[in-house]
């Protein structure tokens, strides 16, 4: 019968590493990695469901503050305005005098098309800016530095737009303009409002209907008006 060969124990030591077994100092480290994680993951919605239209949970408000960099560095932070139990109305942009509206269900699609179109408008919406100021507004410094700043950026997202729109315009033969500022199309932010419960019962109103969708003013002289098939900003049927 052979004898058993006992092994040394720096081969000892050897094969038991190589089994895949995490030393506990490694252990300890990488579990509180993860907490760490999971509690950055949680920090945001504590925070956002804590909050009131005072204040937020002081205790979720110090956790949200402390975990901020990692947060926000992770982008853990997205969606949780929008998909909250109250979202707002939606917000879409049209071209003037044209029927062209982006988001389409009809032209980006599949789905993911569509959702990058969909936030592309709300950020634009978001970005806005308008062309002036009420007179007493102009008394803050600081107030009139930050819509200068916000006017600039709000022009830049809006020419960017509207150059990509117009080169799709004429990658498709829709119309074929020179490549100028003055022949870029004039884009029109448009909103539309949640329906009530009662509109919603009585079906009187598809959930897309065009005569829902309002023309949402670029400066405060001009007012909000409808944008339906026979508003004054958009010219034919709406998607």
């Amino acid at each position: 019968m052979p004898q058993r060969i006992e092994m040394s124990e720096p081969a000892a030591r050897l094969e038991h590493e190589s089994r895949g077994t995490c030393k506990p100092a490694y252990r300890r480290w990488l579990l509180g990695l993860v907490l760490f994680h999971l509690l950055a993951v949680v920090a945001e919605p504590l925070f956002f469901y804590s909050r009131s239209d005072v204040q937020a949970g002081p205790e979720f408000l110090a956790l949200r503050r402390g975990l901020g960099p990692y947060v926000d560095w992770m982008y853990l932070d997205h969606g949780y305005f929008f998909f909250a139990p109250n979202p707002g109305p939606s917000h879409l942009v049209g071209i003037r005098d044209r029927s062209v509206v982006f988001p389409d269900r009809k032209e980006q699609w599949p789905r993911l098309l569509y959702h990058r179109y969909f936030m592309l408008s709300e950020f634009y919406n978001n970005s806005f800016a308008p062309t002036a100021l009420d007179p007493q507004e102009m008394t803050d410094r600081m107030f009139v530095a930050r819509w200068e700043e916000d006017r600039r950026f709000y022009q830049t997202l809006q020419r960017s737009i509207s150059k990509s729109i117009q080169s799709q315009l004429g990658t498709r033969g829709e119309e074929r303009r020179e490549d100028r500022i003055e022949s870029w199309p004039e884009l029109v932010r448009l909103e539309r409002p949640l329906p009530g419960p009662q509109e919603v019962l009585s079906g009187a109103k598809r959930l897309g209907d065009s005569r829902d969708l309002i023309v949402l003013p670029e400066g405060p002289e001009s007012p909000s008006v409808p944008a339906g098939p026979a508003g004054p900003a958009l010219r034919g049927p709406l998607p």
